[in-house]
């Protein structure tokens, strides 16, 4: 015969009413709720007052009554004071129950946002990327807004009601045991029905809130991407695929809508039920002489007291349960590691530059196809490289690497013998300047565009950095100068301009190395040629690696490595790899011959 484990079904048991996913949401919302106990513990004593006041009310009320009915003047004088004090404490009671309350919430949505920012400014980049930015953007939109209950008066009605229930029978019980005792049959009704809607609830805000950030996804490229939509004429598509998930969505909120209809008109129902029932039976025991027309009012005015808060209790445990879903999501987000326990700062650098090596470097994105196998390749301090070959060849990666934007398989990086894993992040990006392939700005003026990169940088050092990007007499030109606005992603500036601003950035950082991935390619040829004359001519040279498509702008370069398909197959000067009979020769001739080409054709 088999035999049940009491541990394992009492294990399981709980495991359905106290989840562990329930026990880790609670686990990041109690150091919040920790930090502000002052503003719950006053709403705790507002609990309480809540309580004295409404059964102190009832009593109140049956007091005045049997006064009136027996005519009893110096009675009713005696309690009118009374009431005067119970409406008033009611009253503070209920300002200071909506003061705290917000003043608990919105800290504590406060505070939870502003850890989530400093958490997810802190996990890898190459974790980063794999998150859309509008899932982001709906932890501190849709999730922190949908924490209301269980941070806000839900958290405390959870212990308000049973305790206004407890406390109501009991006065109840004293004005007649019997009609209590009827009453009470319909809280287990109330507390299961309460319990399963809570259960469907929470199931269906989890979708929800799952939606609400793919909606927000969606939004984000449709905003980001206009100009390609606008292009390739997407409008429609991407007009479809929103009205699609917008319609789930509206779906899912409308049966939320009516699983909370139903229960509010179950809960209506069994509170009508009550009062009707206690109004019958009452009204019978008032004939009879069995209770006061006082007591019956008082009992009818309290009796919603009893079966509201424990249906109430389980309207507020659905909220709780939704708001669970909100909680899980952001908890999630909470989960993701991180590469430093601290949020990286700008440190100055002296602007010498160090030496670069990768030793036998190994990486793959996906851990299946490898981007490099045992490279090699060292970089001495205060040169300037060019790295050039096809695409796909593994340029762009390896300056990605080389500021630990993802982990390498196997091998090292080391910036003047030192591996890059062991420096913080802070110290290893302070080293590095980089202008990627994609120039972003933030909006703001030119001004803030620059100095963003360097706090203490001055006009000075503005104006020589701007020079040398060859900006700055563009720059002249705008009626505000360096304070022009640029708009959003500085969609007032050009390609070109974008792009020798952005160099300009980078320069006023003054890091002793230097990256440009493809950062001139909107450049004409004259003006790239004008900046890169900047980069080879600057005093106490940097460290420089350039990714550049126009070979002839890197004629200059003290060495020029030849990338294909994840391995240097060539390194040297301009000079000695044009008479090798090597992919550098034939990448350079084809550029020649296509110059060429479109020479003739403008002759023509």
């Amino acid at each position: 015969m088999r035999t049940t484990n009491p541990h394992s079904f009492f294990a399981r048991i709980q495991s359905v009413i106290w989840p562990g996913d329930v026990k880790k949401n609670f686990a990041i919302l109690a150091l919040y709720l920790r930090a502000h106990w002052k503003a719950y513990f006053g709403l705790f004593i507002i609990m309480f007052l809540d309580v004295f006041t409404v059964i102190g009310f009832a009593w109140f009320l049956g007091a005045m009554t049997d006064a009136a009915v027996h005519q009893d003047l110096g009675h009713i004088g005696f309690l009118l004071p009374i009431g005067a004090g119970i409406i008033s404490i009611k009253l503070a009671a209920s300002y200071l129950d909506v003061y705290l309350e917000a003043l608990a919430t919105q800290s504590i949505k406060r505070d939870l946002k502003s850890d989530l920012l400093e958490h997810l400014l802190r996990i890898p980049i190459g974790a980063a990327t794999r998150i859309h930015s509008g899932e982001l953007i709906s932890h501190f939109t849709n999730d922190v807004q949908g924490l209301d209950g269980v941070i806000g008066r839900n958290l405390i009605n959870l212990v308000r009601m049973p305790l206004m229930s407890l406390a109501v029978f009991c006065y109840l019980v004293h004005i007649n045991i019997e009609l209590s005792l009827i009453s009470l049959l319909l809280a287990p009704v109330a507390l299961c029905c309460g319990s399963f809607f809570g259960l469907l609830l929470r199931r269906s805000s989890r979708a929800i809130y799952q939606l609400l950030g793919q909606t927000s996804s969606q939004l984000n490229d449709i905003f980001h991407g206009q100009m390609v939509i606008r292009s390739f004429l997407l409008e429609k598509l991407f007009f479809k695929r929103y009205n699609a998930q917008n319609n789930r969505l509206f779906q899912y909120e409308r049966y939320n809508a009516k699983l909370r209809g139903v229960y509010n008109a179950g809960g209506q129902a069994l509170g009508l039920i009550a009062f009707f029932g206690s109004l019958s039976i009452g009204a019978l025991l008032v004939s009879r002489g069995q209770m006061t027309v006082g007591a019956l009012l008082a009992f009818t005015n309290l009796i919603n007291q009893l079966v509201f808060p424990l249906n109430g209790l389980a309207g507020q445990w659905a909220s709780f349960q939704r708001s669970l879903s909100a909680v899980e999501r952001i908890r999630t987000a909470f989960e993701r590691p991180v590469e430093s326990d601290h949020l990286p700062a700008y440190q100055k650098m002296s602007p010498r530059g160090t030496s670069i090596h990768f030793q036998h470097l190994s990486f793959s994105y996906d851990g299946r196809h490898p981007v490099y196998t045992d490279l090699s390749l060292t970089i001495p301090a205060g040169q300037t490289v060019a790295i050039i070959g096809p695409s796909g060849a593994g340029k762009t990666t390896l300056l990605q690497l080389l500021q630990r934007f993802f982990p390498i398989r196997s091998g090292s990086i080391k910036i003047d013998g030192v591996p890059i894993d062991q420096m913080p992040p802070d110290r290893l990006r302070s080293l590095i300047a980089y202008v990627p392939q994609d120039t972003y700005l933030f909006s703001g003026t030119i001004r803030d565009n620059l100095v963003i990169a360097n706090p203490e940088a001055t006009k000075e050092d503005l104006i020589r950095a701007a020079k040398a990007a060859s900006i700055h007499d563009f720059i002249l030109t705008l009626p505000r100068g360096y304070e022009t606005e640029i708009g959003e992603s500085g969609t007032r500036l050009s390609g070109g301009q974008k792009q020798r601003l952005a160099i300009a950035r980078a320069m006023i950082k003054d890091a002793p190395i230097l990256l440009l991935d493809e950062a001139t390619s909107a450049l004409d040829n004259e003006t790239e040629q004008q900046v890169k004359d900047a980069l080879y001519t600057a005093p106490g040279r940097r460290t420089t690696l350039i990714i550049a498509h126009r070979l002839s702008t890197v004629k200059q370069a003290d060495l020029i490595v030849v990338m294909n398909q994840g391995r240097i197959v060539e390194t040297g000067k301009h000079d000695e790899l044009i008479n090798k009979d090597g992919l550098y020769r034939e990448l350079y001739m084809g550029q020649e011959d296509a110059k060429n080409l479109l020479h003739l054709i403008k002759i023509h």
